[in-house]
């Protein structure tokens, strides 16, 4: 036994992957019944006790062509109406001849010219001259069924599968029928056979077509004739030849047709059941409905079918295993079969599919050049584990409501863009992804929350799973840890209090159970700057009576030594001062916070724990540190007495109108309230304000900076870069403090 790699057939375009399992199948019914098959190096490779010149005299002496025949179709030849000339020509020489390599085609003509007779008998003929009534068809492909020769039936199988309803469904690999556009494929194939096998001039090179079929020898001129669908790049057509539109013919290997034909013939296409007997569907194996995501050659309007995933496997297998593997075509997402160029990926990157596949490779049908259909291979994905791809099945439920609440352009766009992402993220399952994912998903919610007639019939999207989502971003930037401790932020975990409740049109159910839209605008608009907006929530939140004070209740063990208000949240994630220190001095990307911000809204993080942040001593702007040590729910732990034996949980509280004047006239009148405010509390060694003023910081960053939650540690940190507390008083210099 030896390995053959077949450099001619390789897993794109489809043309030639068909054309090595056909190849494959041909060496094995007429040759030599253990040849195994595997790829490598992107071909096919053969295990088989033939040696190449041997392989190829197989072909050329032994080669007997497939019952191929299309009765049903009416440029097949077998109308008779001088339609299709060369058709009918091609099968008077089958009638004719008494080849023996030809005895199973000859068989097939005689059994379709049955076939014809009997349904023009029957009345089933079409009107001015056409083959049959169209209402008829399904009736015609039954009597096929019955009277075609077995060997005929997996043609038929795989170009057309009636379904339980009656009505016939096409399988794309083989365009609708048998038929691309004019074309007529059996009725070709016909003519192919007949040139390497009995035309003269043909089977004097009938040798060199098959050699550069098998092993890439292109030193043969091909046939000036239509190539069909399966290789674009030999369609013919614009630039292909001198003559430019002059010349639509293309490069036709007849080897190459025969070949593919009967690779394609191992994608037969049957009838499974659904829900019991109450569905039925035509499956074809490895076929879903086309999407535009990751098809970076798509055009507007262009007309798309469906898309072919063709499997490619590593070790060396026998014919037998592989059509098992394509008879059952299983793709599995989220507990059921793939329907779209999305689930397909996401099958692959999550192992939901059979264990051998190394790579599928992607192909896409479309109309081009007119009305032409042509398979372009768009992509090749390798079938490996990405282990975070599996949090994007918690989309699928609300996608699907959103597509089917007609939506409108704007929404349909932004669909688009969420697709694009998420065959993104299965192919290459990093963590930019899913950043890119969460952007587009936050863009899409928002365009549907703008939409009555889609918000009518879809419910806010609540992603449970944000630990996870969390872990899968990865976090690398300033944005994305602020967005999050934004997105987190909540009066007692969930949405109560939430920045959602006011960036957003939505309000907590009757029960507080889940979220639904609710009839106003948001009250805070995003406006043309996400800190503007951040800022703003900030305003409203500090109003009386938004959040409740632990620390005014009558039951209060401590109290604050200023009365203000509280505006800081008690649950959420932290980020560290740096981060603060990032947004108040302007030094973060807008755009890309309000993008992440959006998209993380969406997450339920009431069970996501903060990291430890107890050992952060980031230097911050002198401004900034004066005003954190005011935003927070708990008392501060600090010693105001050197001879103090434990510290004292001291209750600092913004006034009531700091973030309303630091958005109107900038932070200095806050600035000198906060060292009266700390001088008051009992720490007196605090910086002059007319220092912490020299820093020059944006008030409104500073609105928005202030909404987020530092840890305990880094808020007693902050004061001690602006304060002299009392053990520090020898040295005038930073040293450790208490934290209890």
């Amino acid at each position: 036994m030896s390995r053959i790699p077949l450099p001619g057939c390789r897993s794109g375009p489809l043309g030639s992957y068909l054309q090595g399992l056909g190849a494959w199948r041909a060496l094995v019914r007429t040759a030599d019944p253990d040849v195994l098959a595997q790829w490598g190096g992107g071909c096919l490779v053969l295990t088989t006790a033939l040696d190449r010149d041997a392989m190829v005299s197989t072909f050329t002496d032994r080669f007997s062509p497939l019952p191929i025949v299309s009765p049903w179709n009416a440029g097949s030849g077998f109308a008779g109406n001088s339609k299709n000339v060369e058709a009918e020509k091609a099968l008077a020489a089958v009638r004719a001849t008494d080849d023996e390599r030809l005895a199973p085609l000859r068989a097939a003509v005689a059994a379709a010219d049955a076939i014809v007779a009997e349904g023009r008998a029957r009345g089933w003929g079409g009107a001015k001259g056409e083959l049959w009534d169209a209402a008829r068809k399904p009736a015609v492909l039954t009597l096929c069924r019955n009277l075609l020769p077995d060997d005929a039936l997996p043609w038929l199988d795989t170009a057309a599968v009636l379904g339980q309803d009656g009505d016939p469904a096409y399988n794309r690999l083989l365009g609708t029928g048998g038929n691309f556009g004019r074309q007529d494929l059996s009725a070709t194939y016909v003519r192919r056979a007949l040139t390497v096998l009995a035309d003269p001039r043909g089977v004097r090179q009938s040798e060199g077509w098959l050699r550069a079929a098998l092993f890439a020898d292109e030193s043969v001129p091909y046939l000036r004739d239509t190539v069909g669908q399966f290789d674009p790049g030999r369609a013919g057509g614009i630039q292909s030849s001198p003559w430019e539109k002059q010349d639509d013919r293309g490069f036709a290997n007849p080897w190459s047709l025969l070949l593919t034909i009967e690779g394609a013939v191992m994608f037969a296409g049957a009838v499974v059941r659904r829900q019991g007997a109450q569905m039925s569907r035509a499956a074809v194996p490895f076929t879903v409905r086309t999407t535009t995501a990751g098809f970076g050659t798509t055009a507007v309007g262009e007309t798309a079918h469906a898309e072919l995933w063709t499997p490619e496997w590593g070790r060396p297998a026998s014919l037998g295993e592989v059509e098992h593997l394509l008879a059952e075509g299983r793709v599995e997402w989220n507990g059921h079969p793939a329907h779209t160029g999305v689930d397909f990926v996401r099958a692959v990157a999550a192992l939901g599919v059979d264990r051998g596949i190394t790579h599928f490779t992607r192909h896409v049908f479309v109309e081009r050049l007119g009305q032409n259909p042509l398979a372009v291979p768009v992509d090749r994905v390798a079938v490996r584990h990405r282990g975070s791809v599996g949090l994007l099945s918690e989309l699928d439920g609300w996608l699907d409501s959103v597509r089917r609440a007609s939506p409108t352009a704007a929404v349909e766009a932004r669909m688009r863009q969420v697709e694009a992402a998420l065959y993104t993220v299965a192919q290459d399952g990093d963590p930019d992804a899913f950043r890119r994912t969460v952007v587009a998903l936050g863009r899409l919610h928002d365009a549907v929350s703008r939409s009555g007639t889609v918000r009518a019939r879809v419910k806010p999207l609540i992603l449970r799973r944000a630990a996870e989502w969390w872990q899968a971003l990865a976090p690398d930037s300033a944005e994305l840890r602020i967005a999050v401790a934004l997105a987190s932020a909540s009066d007692a975990g969930g949405t109560s209090g939430s920045l959602r409740l006011l960036l957003t049109p939505v309000q907590n159910s009757a029960g507080g159970r889940w979220l639904e839209w609710s009839l106003r605008r948001p009250e805070v608009a995003w406006g043309a700057s996400t800190v503007s907006a951040l800022a703003e929530a900030h305003r409203r939140r500090a109003l009386p009576g938004v959040a409740d004070d632990p620390a005014e209740r009558p039951d209060a063990e401590h109290r604050p030594a200023v009365r203000g208000i509280l505006s800081a949240y008690s649950h959420g994630l932290e980020v560290p001062l740096s981060d603060l220190d990032e947004l108040a001095g302007g030094r973060v990307d807008d755009e890309l916070l309000g993008g992440y911000l959006r998209g993380l809204l969406l997450l339920d993080w009431s069970d996501v724990r903060a990291a430890d942040r107890s050992a952060d001593r980031s230097v911050i702007t002198p401004a900034l540190a004066l005003l954190v040590p005011f935003f927070a729910v708990k008392p501060l732990r600090v010693r105001l007495r050197p001879d103090a034996e434990f510290p004292t949980s001291l209750v600092l509280r913004p006034g009531a109108q700091w973030i309303a004047t630091l958005r109107a006239t900038g932070p200095a009148v806050v600035l000198s309230d906060a060292v009266r405010r700390l001088r008051a509390a009992g720490i007196a060694g605090v910086v002059a304000e007319s220092a912490v003023a020299r820093t020059s910081v944006s008030g409104e960053a500073l609105a928005a900076a202030l909404l987020l939650r530092v840890a305990p540690a880094a808020r007693l940190h902050a004061l001690r870069q602006i304060a002299v507390l009392p053990q520090q008083a020898r040295t005038a210099q930073p040293t450790e403090g208490a934290v209890a």
